[in-house]
């Protein structure tokens, strides 16, 4: 047969067919899909990294349609135009550089707080992360730390999946424990707890509230510790204020929310610590709204009350709740008019009022309000204990986390008015501690180490030397500043107090 033939034949060569048309009902698939998710609001190009799951956020609050919550093992953003990037991009870099000898510190909190429902200030968290960044990695500190983030979303509601990761990757990432823990409340309660029944270990920060060592089912949870006080030592020590300045008729304000055991607790606490009766209270609760925040809410009840408070003249008001909730009742006293008789008031309330410092307060309008607060840390807070023989070596552990912190990593001293960089710098050191003193990398072996760190075995910190109580967990003479907050915002010290009395030591008793 002729090549001509041939070809007539045989016809033409045949070509390829293109990748479309090879692959069609992929590609109708797909565009199924697309066309679906942008027609329901969905974006599935959106993705979280390694450890962490999407759940949906409210954009108009916090800027973002989706935060990602679980571990964030690849130290990526957390949300569209993560504020948090530029410390997150920093952990990277270090853990890239820790070697194939590491150990992990997890720190973990609600790291994409909304406004709308939550207590507890994004810049708040801000500086939680960069005390524990001067923790992890001071000058001359160890080799092969990690850190990591790990979020639990608004009131921790997401803690199951953090807690499935954490629990998922402890033995690959050799995590030593997991630190902060964010704010009190059932939900945080109930994570530690699952936590220890797999044996890896909390250090909390800033959770204050007696019952977070205990499970949802009253048993002491045999892995927490903690570096913060209690809110029994706060209300002790605002009790002792409080008999000491000669208030005389107490009323209390107390939120009263199952989930915020903060709030609660701290009633208990003042309740059971007051040498001044309480001669009247009043209650709230609070739950998100779909159309208004919690602060419009909370001005407008206790608007409500300007009768009861006008009527018990109390020259001191106790407040048992979060920070945001006492703006609101500052906001109504300060605009509800005056009363007969009742000029002014001092309000004396726990640490979350840390929040409402750095914003101008309505505290000089139709009732002039005094406010004090018994605080975590201050920064140079141990100038009002230079008497005390202790003084020049709680102040050389100072002077030397402010040097990590300034000069090490360039943070600006500014950013620690509200303690939050110095309590969490101290709970990622004694983190860092039991990772350098332990031999075993298992998870599983950390809180025998921690256990160790008692009151003959210390360690220094910004907030004190840390020791943890063998029996409960909790901090030992704990240092407590009584701090002001004036109408302009700033923060001024008052006074400083000890948990128990006095200085940690290493006499016998060590310092019980």
């Amino acid at each position: 047969m002729s090549r001509a033939r041939e070809r007539a034949a045989t016809g033409p060569p045949v070509r390829p067919r293109g990748w479309a048309h090879r692959h069609r009902a992929l590609l109708i698939a797909v565009v199924v899909v697309l066309v679906g998710a942008v027609l329901v609001g969905l974006k599935p190009w959106e993705s979280c990294g390694t450890g962490l799951s999407a759940v949906d956020a409210d954009e108009e609050s916090v800027g973002s349609s989706y935060v990602c919550v679980g571990l964030n093992l690849d130290s990526g953003p957390l949300r569209d135009d993560d504020p948090l990037d530029p410390l997150e991009k920093l952990i990277k870099a270090r853990n890239d550089a820790a070697g194939e000898n590491f150990k992990t510190i997890v720190v973990l909190e609600n790291l994409a707080p909304d406004p709308k429902v939550d207590s507890q200030p994004f810049l708040f968290v801000r500086r939680e992360i960069q005390g524990a960044i001067t923790a992890a990695w001071p000058k001359n500190g160890p080799p092969g730390i990690k850190l990591l983030l790990a979020n639990y979303g608004s009131n921790a509601d997401h803690w199951r999946v953090v807690a499935d990761e954490i629990i998922a990757a402890a033995a690959a990432q050799r995590i030593v424990a997991v630190t902060d823990i964010g704010t009190s409340s059932e939900n945080s309660r109930a994570l530690v707890a699952e936590l220890s029944q797999h044996g890896i270990a909390s250090i909390g920060a800033t959770v204050t509230a007696d019952n977070m060592n205990t499970d949802p089912k009253g048993s002491r949870i045999d892995n927490f510790f903690r570096v913060g006080p209690t809110n029994t030592d706060e209300a002790r020590a605002a009790a002792g204020y409080i008999s000491a300045h000669g208030f005389r008729r107490v009323m209390m304000i107390q939120g009263v929310s199952k989930e915020d055991t903060y709030a609660t607790t701290l009633a208990e606490a003042f309740k059971s610590a007051s040498k001044v009766p309480v001669i009247f209270t009043k209650t709230y609760d609070v739950k998100p709204l779909a159309d208004t925040s919690r602060e419009a809410y909370l001005r407008g009840l206790f608007s409500r009350w300007h009768n009861d408070i006008c009527g018990a003249k109390p020259d001191l008001i106790y407040f048992a709740g979060r920070g945001l909730d006492l703006g609101a009742l500052v906001a109504a006293l300060a605009g509800d008019g005056a009363c007969e008789g009742l000029d002014s008031v001092t309000v004396m309330t726990g640490d979350d009022a840390s929040t409402l410092a750095g914003n101008p307060l309505p505290l000089d309008k139709d009732i002039a309000v005094r406010l004090r607060y018994t605080a975590l840390a201050y920064p140079d807070q141990w100038d009002m204990f230079t008497a005390d023989p202790a003084y020049p070596t709680y102040k050389k552990n100072y002077d030397n986390f402010i040097a990590e912190f300034t000069g090490t990593h360039g943070f600006p001293k500014g950013e620690l008015w509200d303690g939050a960089a110095m309590i969490e710098h101290d709970a990622v050191a004694a983190a860092v501690e039991a990772a350098v003193q332990n031999v075993s990398a298992d998870p599983v072996s950390v809180p025998n180490v921690l256990r160790g760190i008692d009151c003959n075995s210390s360690v220094p910190g910004a907030t004190g030397f840390v020791a943890f109580d063998q029996a409960t967990g909790n901090q030992l003479d704990k240092a407590l500043p009584i701090l002001s907050i004036a109408p302009d915002g700033s923060v001024h010290p008052v006074d400083l107090v000890w948990s128990r009395g006095r200085p940690l030591n290493t006499a016998p008793d060590c310092g019980r």
